[in-house]
């Protein structure tokens, strides 16, 4: 989720919890529509709405004969357990993987361009930024298939504040097996 501040114009779409945001190109209700291909999320920071966010990119890769995966942003907070949407990631190790965390001290925002000239001052994280990835079958062998080295990618050019968690897709015609763990 974006809002019309802070989208990224290098995507074909976006949306927003804002109705009225409508007016500047985003799509809204992000639950209206079953998620297929390949997306981010980073939902607006509370537990119910994040918690929407990880059950339908859960349901939606689940159903999904098209390769479908949702990488989600999601804050770790200090008693973690207690969160309906990480038990709804552990629960599901099937079509869930964490693959890293960025820790609160290298969590920085970038400066919107629209603000240039005026300053900023953005708090400090008190908590750490699950990157966690939710997808079928059909999308792990596609990002395979397409670049055998794409979690090498991402951690050295693209994330490379984050610490990555020991990931590996195993492809089998007779299982769908990954090796899971979970950030502590």
């Amino acid at each position: 989720m974006a809002s019309a501040l802070d989208f990224d114009p290098g995507n074909s779409s976006y949306w927003s919890e804002r109705h009225r945001d409508i007016f500047f190109g985003a799509n809204y209700n992000l639950c209206a529509t079953k998620f297929t291909g390949f997306s981010i999320c980073h939902p607006v920071y509370d537990d119910t709405k994040m918690l929407k966010c990880v059950q339908h990119s859960l349901q939606s890769a689940m159903y999904s004969e098209l390769p479908t995966a949702t990488f989600l942003f999601l804050p770790n907070w200090e008693n973690k357990s207690i969160n309906a949407y990480r038990a709804l990631v552990r629960d599901n190790p099937k079509y869930c993987t964490t693959l890293g965390f960025i820790p609160k001290t290298k969590l920085t925002y970038a400066m919107p361009t629209t603000w240039k000239g005026v300053q900023c001052n953005f708090s400090n994280h008190t908590w750490s930024m699950d990157i966690i990835a939710v997808w079928n079958k059909e999308a792990k062998q596609r990002l395979t298939d397409a670049s055998p080295n794409w979690l090498q990618t991402l951690q050295r050019g693209s994330i490379p504040e984050a610490v990555w968690e020991k990931y590996q897709y195993l492809a089998r015609e007779d299982t769908d097996h990954i090796t899971n763990h979970v950030c502590p």
